[in-house]
């Protein structure tokens, strides 16, 4: 019986490792491999949260000392997804990403340009708690998608933008 339930752990962590792999295939709902011209490259990952957390473990213990605002969000994260394509012809990629935050009530949170690409920062909330955030970059031909499911409340969001805002007053008048 021992050795059943071991091979069934076994099983499933290699399961949940095999979701981490790089996929060739879009991997998150707006759009699918049909929506795509041929010549179009797509890389998907989405990231057993297990894997992140014990690969961030050190990273986050030297955030509690010298940024604990970054260490806290860190711990937040549940899932993380994360979806490139490249080379995609169609005009219309953009079109289904906005009717997919429109029709699952995201929230717009900030959008801004950068060295040419359009950048998107949208939220989806449940009360007053951030509960996913998808940002979209779009570059001429490249597109990359994040989706993080976190559980951020608005009050720790709010302590967490104080603090970088602060920060970087301290850090003007110093300089």
């Amino acid at each position: 019986m021992k050795q059943i339930l071991t091979i069934g752990a076994l099983l499933m962590f290699c399961l949940t490792l095999q979701s981490c792999f790089v996929k060739t295939s879009p991997n998150m709902s707006f759009i699918s491999k049909r929506d795509l011209s041929s010549d179009t490259e797509v890389a998907s990952v989405r990231v057993p949260m297990f894997l992140t957390r014990t690969f961030l473990k050190s990273k986050i213990k030297e955030l509690d000392e010298d940024d604990a605002v970054a260490a806290l969000a860190l711990r937040k994260i549940k899932k993380l997804k994360v979806m490139t394509i490249s080379g995609n012809k169609k005009d219309n990629l953009m079109t289904k990403y906005h009717a997919y935050l429109a029709k699952n009530n995201f929230e717009e949170l900030m959008s801004l340009y950068s060295d040419g690409s359009k950048i998107t920062i949208n939220t989806e909330m449940k009360k007053d708690h951030v509960k996913r955030v998808l940002l979209g970059i779009a570059d001429e031909e490249d597109y990359v998608f994040v989706d993080i499911i976190a559980d951020l409340d608005l009050n720790e969001l709010s302590k967490m933008i104080e603090y970088y805002e602060n920060k970087k007053e301290k850090s003007k008048i110093i300089n």
